[in-house]
């Protein structure tokens, strides 16, 4: 297993910032991003994200302390450089869309950076295809939808293809399919990614890695099967645990409290009934959701008090690909099946009385 630590692909130190009239908004910020991780920045509104984000391609200048991008540092000696390595994805769209035609938003980074005219058409064609405006080249940016202009403008950042990949609140005003592709875009995609959102759902799904800001101060930084699912942490910041995740605690809830027939109490226990599946020799690992009807030997394996959380796409006979998720709860009873001859294993999450954590 290799064990070398990937380079900072974002790296803050001590990071100040104060507006004119002397409000500070940023207040000794530090922080390391790996090349290749999918951090997500979360705090309550004024916290200052979206001025950390502007300090990235220095938009905004820190007052004191030093940010470095790949390893260069942010100053307007560097700007040049650093803007060809990072791209910001704002959260509304029409800040960053001002040309004629779709193809001439998007390439017009390309451009600027000098290429020859047959690559930036390469580069423009392609970065349409990935968010799925393939045809849209001579329409205007002004004639589309909230969600498509969303995507036109990822679009305008991936033709200059920068390393690292920062988003301003991504799925604000995005209808649940393009919602959906964009996670599953994200959760492919092989660069960094700073996700600056208030959507903890999107985080959890995407990013492996949560940063707590609050009031230009950093109060948590961790793992997101722990940052996400700390109800007190959240809570003492203006936050609230994950949709999906307050979902899974009342339907436990119901299932221990509540009286429902037979039929009710099926229903939500095979939708809290989380399954692992190993298939292939290439190890592919999916999780998925249905009723534990069939009827097999299995070898019993006790797994830690973890959280389980995954969404992936995976093809079936008929070749049409759908997503599968699953959750298991950290006070959750786990249990690793494997079902002997056919290297068959599932997780099983159990739907013990929930109890907040300490």
């Amino acid at each position: 297993m290799n064990n070398v630590t990937k380079p900072s692909a974002i790296s803050a130190e001590d990071i100040v910032f104060t507006y004119p009239d002397g409000h500070e908004v940023l207040k000794g910020l530090s922080c390391d991003i790996r090349s290749g991780e999918k951090v997500a920045l979360i705090g309550p509104n004024g916290a200052g994200k979206s001025t950390f984000m502007s300090h990235l391609n220095g938009v905004q200048m820190a007052t004191s302390g030093k940010l470095y991008i790949n390893g260069i540092e942010v100053s307007p000696d560097n700007l040049n450089r650093i803007r060809r390595m990072i791209g910001i994805v704002f959260q509304d769209p029409d800040d960053q869309l001002f040309c004629p035609t779709v193809f001439d938003d998007v390439a017009f980074g390309p451009l600027n950076l000098g290429l020859p005219r047959e690559e930036i058409e390469t580069r423009a064609t392609e970065a349409l295809h990935i968010v799925g405006l393939d045809g849209f080249e001579e329409r205007s940016s002004f004639h589309l939808s909230f969600g498509e202009r969303k995507r036109l403008a990822l679009a305008t950042v991936l033709s200059y293809q920068p390393d690292i990949l920062v988003f301003d609140e991504p799925s604000t005003n995005m209808d649940p399919m393009n919602r959906r592709k964009l996670i599953h875009w994200l959760q492919h995609c092989e660069n960094t990614i700073l996700l600056c959102t208030h959507d903890l759902d999107i985080a959890l799904e995407v990013c492996n890695r949560c940063i707590v800001l609050v009031d230009g101060k950093i109060v948590a930084d961790g793992p997101s099967s722990e940052i996400l699912y700390d109800r007190r942490l959240l809570e003492q910041n203006n936050l609230e645990l994950p949709l999906a995740l307050m979902t899974h605690e009342l339907l436990h809830g119901l299932l221990q409290t509540e009286e429902m027939d037979s039929e009710h109490r099926t229903i939500i226990s095979n939708f809290l009934h989380a399954h692992r599946h190993v298939h292939g020799s290439d190890g592919h690992v999916h999780f998925h959701l249905h009723a534990h009807d069939h009827d097999h030997g299995h070898l019993h394996t006790h797994a830690d008090n973890t959280h389980s959380h995954a969404e992936v796409e995976h093809t079936h006979d008929s070749d049409q690909p759908h997503f599968d998720v699953a959750h298991a709860h950290d006070d959750a009873s786990l249990t690793t099946h494997r079902t002997p001859g056919d290297g068959h294993e599932e997780l099983i999450a159990a739907s013990p009385q929930h109890k907040e954590r300490e």
